[in-house]
């Protein structure tokens, strides 16, 4: 063998050598950098978990408190609970105990109420008598009773709100699922996932509705509990999309793709709504503080010139 050969035999080995090391290396940077994203990912989801941890903490002892008093004092008729209950279900308290929480809560604003009342109408209502104070006190726990359940309607409307403007979104993810093959709940539950960090609100309902899809057989059922508990218009339609799919044995991907479309017309014309209104809206600030200040500047100067031409006469 002459050295030439032997050369290019060794060359030949040393690059083997070479790219087998590149290649390790390039194997070896790519496992530490997995490594390195699944030991952030893991501290990250632990310092969430400690977080809410801490919040649930935090929030433990004043809800155990109007969980007390609500247990003590119930301030709401049988009617009222259940309607309270819905509302609830609706703004996401779906715990058994969040009925007491509300009724301490409405016996906590009561009570705060009357007490405001009493010391910021105690000059007034000294020389009225005892009628006054019993008058007083009465409206006073009645606002006071009041201002939970609007604090709650609010919250439900603004949940409702949420999940009505991600529907169109999700109905999108949903055509391709069920385009991809996946039954309902899997298309639900991947559909969830996917919606969570855009629309939490309407990835909780769902996600709800697919694990109660994985323990209970009457479909039906669990499909109208998604849509009472949200009681949105749109909801209601693909609750019932889906019902009839599965009993006529239709194809569920157009009609859920004329459903988004759909949603997303109805979005839009919500949004022009709302754009509508704002000149009609805006009037009243306008007569109230800009258009005092353009007469001020305007005729100001004028104003002043006069009040210095009869002052001189």
């Amino acid at each position: 063998m002459t050295d030439t050969a032997i050369w290019l035999n060794a060359s030949l080995i040393l690059l083997i050598l070479m790219g087998a090391g590149i290649y390790l290396y390039g194997r070896s940077n790519q496992r530490q950098r997995l490594r390195e994203r699944a030991v952030a990912e893991i501290e990250r989801r632990g310092a969430a978990l400690d977080q809410r941890r801490g919040l649930a903490q935090v929030r433990s002892g004043s809800v155990g408190f109007l969980l007390h008093l609500g247990t003590m004092l119930p301030m709401l008729s049988a009617t009222q609970r259940a309607e309270s209950s819905t509302k609830l279900m609706a703004a996401g308290y779906r715990s058994s105990q969040a009925m007491f929480v509300l009724m301490g809560t409405i016996v906590l604003s009561v009570l705060g109420t009357m007490a405001l009342t009493a010391w910021l109408a105690e000059p007034w209502l000294a020389e009225r008598g005892a009628a006054a104070w019993l008058a007083a006190l009465l409206v006073a726990a009645y606002l006071g009773s009041l201002l939970p359940r609007l604090v709650l309607d609010r919250l439900v409307s603004r949940r409702q709100e949420a999940i009505r403007l991600a529907l169109p979104d999700a109905l999108d993810l949903m055509v391709i699922c069920t385009n991809a093959g996946l039954a309902l709940n899997a298309a639900l539950d991947r559909v969830a996932d996917e919606m969570t960090e855009v629309s939490p609100e309407l990835a909780d309902e769902l996600k709800l509705t697919a694990t109660e899809l994985k323990l209970s057989s009457d479909v039906e059922r669990v499909l109208n509990g998604l849509a009472n508990r949200t009681n949105i218009e749109g909801m209601r339609t693909l609750v019932s999309t889906f019902l009839q799919a599965r009993q006529y044995g239709t194809a569920i991907t157009q009609a859920l793709r004329i459903l988004a479309r759909s949603e997303r017309t109805a979005r839009m014309m919500r949004l022009e709504e709302k754009a509508a209104k704002l000149s009609v809206k805006m009037s009243v600030p306008m007569m109230l503080f800009i258009l005092p200040t353009v007469i001020i500047v305007g005729a100001g100067p004028a104003i002043l010139n006069l009040m210095k031409f009869f002052a001189s006469q």
